[in-house]
């Protein structure tokens, strides 16, 4: 395996990656607070804790895997290699996707869209989740990489030097700092509420997809990721526990009303996120040819499963079958099938250079 490869983590990133297209291919059985194309009348209500569950930790783990594996990239690099590499690697397939797929879908789908340009305009500042889909995600990627590179690399190697060893106490403050930006932010912007500031993003859950990506790239100078370990994870459990086993006493009060969501999302988030890289070091960290087909085309399943999941819906839209297969039969044909799709286009030298 590759120096910079870590099989528990590239573990995780696969079981991520799944999660992503079921919680995609559920968007049309559950009920969703976004946008999506696909509404089956058929609906099963235990989706929205599905959803609730995973957006508390999915993405925002994504983010700290990705902050933590780039800083290899910066390490071997120059700065204009690392930024090119990166251009490369996240530009080509956001722009691609952006004006050669999701520009033309939403335009031969929309009432009068009128002028191409004067639509793709209004799509990227006024809907950004429709201009651009699920590569908010590449886009966030792209931007993180470059305000890590300007503003913190320097700075998070000074302050690594020390060799100090993780506490308990670092995640506390660090989830504080996450709550207490979130909660700021969401006195104006709620969840799904979403803006295009240069890139489209979800600002409720900027705080935390940004502060976790940077927290990655601090775990690795650090060096703390092979310290993490169920002692870590106790007490955000804990606090998880109360939090939500008392939540009808306080949700409602002018308190709860700008803090209740960042607090238990991210008790929850620090909870799971600890959880599953501790459990996966000790119970999943040897790689299986399955896995490792899996995580090298892990960023490929990314790109291409939402057309395929839409597809797959459309598809079974007409049946009358239970909801709950619905989902489970459109998640795994859908990760069968984006598998299969990113492995064809990955015989492309082209193609692999970039995914």
């Amino acid at each position: 395996m590759k120096p910079n490869r870590i099989a528990y983590i590239d573990n995780i990133k696969v079981l991520l990656t799944c999660l992503v297209v079921a919680h995609h291919a559920a968007q049309a059985y559950g009920p969703t607070g976004g946008v999506w194309v696909v509404d089956d009348p058929l609906k099963a209500q235990w989706l929205g804790k599905f959803f609730f569950v995973n957006a508390s930790y999915m993405m925002g783990l994504y983010f700290f895997i990705s902050g933590y594996f780039m800083v290899f990239s910066v390490r071997n690099k120059t700065a204009t290699v690392f930024l090119k590499d990166r251009l490369k690697r996240l530009g080509i397939p956001l722009l691609f996707f952006t004006f050669l797929v999701f520009l033309p879908f939403n335009y031969l789908g929309a009432d009068k869209p009128g002028n191409l340009v004067s639509f793709f305009l209004d799509t990227y500042f006024n809907k950004p989740p429709i201009a651009t889909g699920h590569l908010w995600f590449v886009a966030s990627l792209l931007a993180y990489s470059i305000i890590y590179l300007v503003f913190f690399h320097k700075l998070f190697l000074k302050w690594a030097s020390g060799n100090r060893s993780l506490k308990v106490l670092h995640l506390l403050v660090f989830a504080a700092i996450i709550i207490l930006f979130g909660a700021v932010i969401r006195t104006w912007y709620p969840i799904d509420a979403w803006r295009t500031w240069v890139i489209p993003i979800e600002p409720a859950h900027l705080p935390q997809y940004l502060l976790l990506f940077l927290g990655g790239t601090y775990f690795h100078h650090a060096n703390w990721l092979k310290e993490l370990n169920w002692k870590h994870a106790l007490p955000f459990t804990i606090l998880t526990v109360i939090g939500y086993s008392t939540s009808s006493y306080w949700i409602g009060s002018a308190f709860s009303k700008w803090i209740s969501e960042p607090l238990l999302e991210t008790l929850l988030c620090f909870s799971i996120s600890i959880s599953l890289m501790a459990g996966f070091r000790q119970g999943f960290n040897q790689p299986n040819s399955l896995m490792k087909l899996l995580s090298d085309n892990a960023y490929g399943i990314y790109l291409v499963h939402l057309l395929l999941v839409i597809v797959l819906q459309i598809l079974v839209l007409n049946f009358n079958w239970n909801p709950n297969l619905k989902f489970i039969l459109v998640t795994i044909v859908g990760i069968g099938s984006s598998l299969l799709v990113t492995h064809l286009l990955r015989k492309i030298p082209a193609v692999k250079r970039i995914i």
